[in-house]
C-alpha cells in the first residue's frame, strides 16, 4: 500500500485487512467494513455540511450512503505530513448501473424519489443553509446561451473554416432558439416558486446523481430490495456527495433523465417510465413537471461540445468532438419528438401563472 496513504490510515480505529486501488482511491478491506480513502480538496468546512446532511437521512431511514468517519482525534479531514488532506468514508461493494437495463434505471430513480423525500426539511442552520444554497439555473442558462453565441461569432469570422465549424454554423440557429426559449422560460413565476420553496424547506440535492454515483449492492447487504410494479429491484447506495446543496431537487432527476435519454435515443416510453416510477415515491407539482421539460429543452450537450472546443487550442480539433457534434445533430429529430411528446401544456399554464 502506498505509504501516505498508511499514514492517513493509521490514525483511524479500524484495522485494515486489504486495499486496492479504485475510483480514484484507496478502497479498504476493513473490521469494520469497507472503507474508501481519498484526496479532500474542497473547503474543509464543507465536510460538516456534509456529515450533517448524512446523519439525518441515516436517522430518517435512509442507510445506504457513504458517510464519512472520524480520525482518533474525532476529526472529518486527516493531514499527512504533507498536508494533503484526505477523508475516509464508509463504502460499498456493488456495480454501476447497466444505462440500457430498464430495471437497473428503475432502481436508480426510485432511489432517487427515496433520497429527495428524505433529503427536505434538513435542520441547517441560517448561515449553513446560505452558504451551501445554490445561485439558480437561470443565470446558470443565460451565460450558456451567451457562450454559445459567442463561439458562433468566433466561427463566423474565422477565413477557413474547419468542417466542425461550419457544423456547428449550419445548426446554430435551430438549437440556439431551443437554448434562449429555455433561459427565457425560467423568468415565469414558477420557477420563482420552486427556488424559493427550496431555500425555505431546505431542500437538498445530491448535485451529481448519475450511474457513476449509485452503487447497485451486491454480496451481503442488509438492505431491502425495492419492489415496483411486481419486480424485484437490487439495493442501491447513493455515493460521492461533492456537489450537495439546497437547490431544486427536479435538478437531480434532470441530469439523470437526460443522461439517460442521450444513452437511449431519446426514448420517450422509457423516460416516461422513468419519471412515473419517480412520482411512486415523490408525486410531481404542474411546476416541477413543466421546469424537468425546460430543462431537457436546453441543447445542454451542444453547449458542451462547443465549450470545450472554444476553450481549448482551436488550431486542431479533436476528432471524437466533431464525432460527439455529429452524433448530436443526428439525434435531432429524435430529440424533438420526445420534447414534443413531453411537453404538457397545462404544466406550462400553471408555471407561467402567479
Amino acid at each position: 500500500m502506498d505509504e501516505k496513504i498508511r499514514e492517513i490510515l493509521d490514525k483511524y480505529a479500524f484495522h485494515v485487512t486489504a486495499a486496492s486501488r479504485g475510483r480514484g482511491a484507496f478502497i479498504c478491506e476493513t473490521d469494520q467494513g469497507l472503507k474508501i480513502v481519498r484526496e479532500y480538496t474542497l473547503s474543509p468546512s464543507r465536510l460538516v455540511f456534509e456529515s450533517l446532511v448524512k446523519y439525518t437521512v441515516r436517522d430518517r431511514g435512509y442507510m445506504n450512503v457513504d458517510q464519512l468517519v472520524v480520525n482518533q482525534d474525532g476529526e472529518l479531514l486527516t493531514k499527512n505530513k504533507y498536508d494533503k488532506g484526505y477523508v475516509v468514508r464508509e463504502w460499498y461493494e456493488g456495480r454501476e448501473c447497466d444505462m440500457k437495463n430498464r430495471d437497473d434505471l428503475t432502481a436508480l430513480v426510485i432511489n432517487l424519489a427515496r433520497l429527495h423525500k428524505v433529503l427536505r426539511d434538513v435542520p441547517l442552520s441560517p448561515e449553513m443553509a446560505a452558504g451551501y444554497s445554490y445561485g439558480g439555473m437561470r443565470p446558470l442558462l443565460e451565460r450558456h446561451c451567451r457562450e454559445m453565441k459567442a463561439i458562433r461569432n468566433y466561427m463566423r469570422a474565422r477565413k477557413q473554416k474547419k468542417p466542425f465549424e461550419s457544423l456547428y454554423l449550419e445548426y446554430y440557429e435551430e438549437f440556439a432558439a431551443q437554448a434562449f426559449a429555455a433561459a427565457k422560460a425560467l423568468d415565469a413565476p414558477g420557477y420563482v416558486r420552486l427556488t424559493n420553496r427550496a431555500r425555505k424547506e431546505h431542500m437538498v440535492c445530491h448535485g451529481d446523481y448519475s450511474h457513476h454515483n449509485v452503487l447497485l449492492m451486491r454480496g451481503r447487504t442488509a438492505a431491502p430490495a425495492l419492489i415496483y410494479n411486481g419486480t424485484k429491484l437490487p439495493p442501491v447506495a447513493t455515493v460521492n456527495f461533492d456537489k450537495m446543496q439546497i437547490n431544486i431537487q427536479i435538478n437531480d432527476l434532470y441530469l439523470f433523465l437526460r443522461k439517460v435519454l442521450e444513452k437511449n435515443r431519446w426514448d420517450g416510453t422509457l423516460a416516461n417510465a422513468l419519471v412515473d416510477a419517480y412520482e411512486h415515491i415523490l408525486p410531481l407539482s404542474g411546476d416541477e413537471r413543466h421546469y424537468l421539460y425546460v430543462l431537457l429543452l436546453f441543447p445542454e450537450k451542444l453547449w458542451k461540445i462547443a465549450n470545450h472546443y472554444y476553450n481549448t487550442r482551436k488550431s486542431w480539433t479533436s476528432g471524437k468532438n466533431e464525432e460527439k457534434l455529429e452524433a448530436f445533430i443526428e439525434s435531432r429529430r429524435l430529440r424533438r419528438d420526445f420534447l414534443d411528446s413531453f411537453y404538457e401544456p397545462e404544466a406550462k399554464r400553471c408555471f407561467m401563472t402567479a
